[in-house]
């Protein structure tokens, strides 16, 4: 059966791993990146994790907790077959932060 190819900018990772991407993701997001190929989700992220971090703390837990969140259950869509953008976020409220200075950012739920 031929498969075409995904979309530029776009990501197929069936071998993605939810758990492992989830465990990455809590040191420096780097499960966007390893495991599910985001790359410019792991940049953006990771800079407004750390924003959070220097202007108050809590900003930033909560902003790792949704990226650790959105790295799962990102992984989950791949395992599933499903094809995502490279700047797609499953994770609402992670969405809105980042579309506030990254607008190439989509969100894949309402």
């Amino acid at each position: 059966m031929y498969k075409s190819a995904p979309m530029p900018g776009t990501i197929q990772k069936p071998d993605a791993n939810p758990g492992l991407a989830a465990l990455l993701a809590v040191f420096f997001d780097l499960g966007h990146i390893l495991v599910n190929g985001q790359q410019r989700k792991w940049v953006v992220t990771t800079l407004l994790v750390h924003a959070g971090f220097i202007l108050c703390c809590v900003p930033g837990i909560v902003l790792r907790v949704l990226s650790v969140i959105d790295a799962y259950q990102t992984a989950e869509r791949l395992q599933k077959g499903e094809t995502v953008g490279e700047n797609e976020y499953t994770q609402p409220l992670l969405f809105k932060v980042v579309a506030m200075v990254d607008d190439t950012a989509t969100c894949a739920r309402p």
